[in-house]
């Protein structure tokens, strides 16, 4: 009996002394990675908890209980959104769903230099990573050179201390007075001066002028002055009052329709020219007891119908009509 318990001890002092001379070569070969060499190796339960959570993240479809559960997962592996220093990676995971979900997190932990847990580790397909990378890679390529070919414009380091507001009223043309011409007065506000208007080759004559001017004005503003300069640089007429053509009118909305660049005088708010389609339309009206006028309305797209005498009739090539603030 005896000799039993003696060696019982013996069996437990070798698997003691045993255990410790490993713990003690992993701190001496590995040093400060030793600790993390002892967590990679998880147990079976640890590795199920969190492919258990993976498998509620690839499944998620509301982005901040998918953003819970992969803070959850982190924390299981002792990391944070602070070890992925990239700042696209969130989006790529909320557009991918199940496997696919997967993969991205394990390409997230490749493209940070890390080795995929191993519950992802199924997920890391390296060819595809690669070919990815290679892609990424040469859109990079394409951006940097589209940059190097047509930069951006410089940012303005100051507040812009001048503005351009183009303020357009419709005007009855002398020729045909049912018929309306757009005229444009071009508003230039200075902080010394205030708002004044000026005449066409006054804006013109900006460009001419020192190259600090261009940085007195917001970048939307200078743009509208060159194109003003380029098109209208052969007209010599220097009213403050801008009388457009009729292949004026459509090339000024064609051009800024679409924008807020055109101001109405009369409630400041833009005109818009998106190229829809209006309709005369016949139509009855009650004018009076027992009488009838015959009469035309102005079927819009949106489906609304406008009185004529509400709206402005501009050019006859083509036929432009202004119903409210939309050509």
């Amino acid at each position: 009996m005896a000799k039993t318990l003696i060696r019982n001890r013996n069996i437990s002092r070798t698997r003691s002394t045993k255990y410790d001379a490993h713990q003690k070569v992993l701190s001496q070969t590995y040093g400060a990675l030793a600790d993390l060499r002892r967590e990679l190796s998880d147990s079976k339960s640890a590795v199920a908890e969190r492919e258990d959570i993976l498998r509620n993240f690839c499944s998620c479809p509301d982005s901040q209980r998918a953003w819970l559960l992969l803070e959850d997962y982190f924390e299981k592996l002792s990391l944070s959104r602070k070890d992925f220093p990239a700042a696209d990676w969130w989006p790529r995971l909320l557009a991918a769903q199940g496997h696919n979900r997967l993969e991205e997190l394990a390409f997230l932990f490749l493209r940070a230099h890390r080795t995929p847990p191993p519950e992802l580790a199924p997920h890391a397909n390296l060819n595809r990573f690669a070919e990815i990378e290679e892609a990424e890679q040469e859109q990079r390529l394409v951006r940097e050179l589209e940059g190097w070919l047509f930069p951006q414009r410089p940012v303005h380091l100051d507040i812009p201390r001048a503005s351009l507001r183009v303020v357009c009223r419709p005007q009855p043309d002398a020729d045909q007075p049912l018929r309306f011409r757009l005229a444009i007065q071009m508003h230039l506000m200075r902080p010394r001066t205030g708002e004044k208007i000026r005449s066409l080759q006054d804006i013109i004559e900006l460009t001419t002028r020192a190259a600090h001017e261009q940085e007195l004005f917001p970048p939307d503003d200078w743009e509208f002055i060159q194109w003003l300069t380029e098109t209208h640089r052969d007209r010599k007429d220097g009213d403050d009052t801008l009388v457009l053509s009729d292949v004026e009118l459509m090339h000024w909305l064609v051009r800024w329709g679409h924008t807020s660049r055109l101001q109405s005088a009369a409630d400041q708010k833009p005109l818009r020219f998106f190229g829809e389609i209006a309709e005369l339309i016949p139509h009855l009206e009650n004018g009076g007891e027992k009488e009838l006028a015959f009469t035309h309305r102005l079927n819009l797209p949106n489906g609304e119908t406008s009185a004529l005498p509400g709206v402005h009739f501009f050019a006859s090539r083509p036929p432009l009509a202004l119903a409210g603030n939309t050509f």
